[in-house]
């Protein structure tokens, strides 16, 4: 049975609304980022999306962790890659933002999916590397999800590519670079973005130009800018047309945006 296209309709900014505000990595400005306290934060204050990050762990479980290391968000050392779910989970993820978290862990991708199911939309970034055994882990952790309507979103172009091609029914996101614009030009970068399959583009905020904007647009791809705190910045991107914003500060970004609006 061939699988139904993916549906991008939601993604789009409809004239007159605000651009989606997606919580990156939860609330992390107000909780340690990638944990179930940020997500659950980013819920309270009705964040209509989340972002989580996803690496594999050595004996294959997709847990949610933004570096390749554990040494910046908890006090153990080493690549998450050489780990086993067992050892990652034992890891304290709070401690490090504030004593209010500690005994915060670092979570599965079933348990941030299972958590954020039927209250908000789930962008999945896939870290760049992972390969197929990583894709494999998360499509098998989305298909277990109902009830929410889940992203993916990745820098490494093989990965887009692959769950593109592989999971067509499944909404897709190329994340870039300013750097990567700046080299490629607003068309080409937009070019490549559906030639990877990818039905939107997610490009580092200090990228987005009226002319960025305006070629993805005409390539029929919504635009969602990475990560934005500053309140003017907010309203420079809501006024330059972008589709969605993703801020460690989804309470400010919502309040702002809707006074605007």
């Amino acid at each position: 049975m061939v699988e139904a296209k993916a549906d991008y309709g939601w993604l789009w900014r409809r004239p007159g609304h605000r651009p989606l505000v997606v919580a990156h990595r939860g609330a992390s400005g107000l909780a340690p980022e990638n944990t179930l306290a940020a997500f659950r934060l980013a819920l309270e204050a009705s964040a209509p999306a989340v972002e989580c990050d996803v690496h594999l762990s050595t004996d294959g479980v997709p847990v949610v962790i933004h570096d390749a290391q554990v040494d910046r968000t908890t006090f153990g050392f080493g690549s998450v890659a050489l780990l086993s779910y067992a050892a990652v989970r034992r890891l304290d993820a709070g401690s490090w933002f504030g004593e209010a978290f500690a005994g915060e862990r670092i979570p599965t991708l079933d348990e941030v999916l299972a958590t954020c199911a039927g209250r908000a939309r789930v962008f999945v970034e896939l870290k760049a590397g992972g390969g197929t055994a990583l894709v494999d882990a998360a499509l098998a952790a989305i298909a277990r999800v109902s009830g929410t309507e889940i992203a993916v979103i990745s820098f490494d172009p093989s990965i887009v590519r692959d769950v593109a091609t592989r999971r067509p029914s499944l909404p897709v996101g190329y994340l870039v670079s300013a750097a990567k614009v700046a080299a490629a030009g607003p068309a080409a970068t937009s070019r490549q973005t559906v030639d990877l399959g990818a039905g939107f583009l997610s490009p580092q905020h200090t990228a987005a130009s009226p002319a960025l904007v305006e070629a993805a647009h005409r390539a029929g791809l919504p635009v969602g800018v990475w990560t934005v705190d500053d309140p003017a910045l907010l309203e420079r991107l809501a006024a330059l047309g972008v589709d969605a914003i993703t801020t460690n500060r989804p309470e400010i970004a919502l309040r702002l945006l809707s006074e605007r609006r």
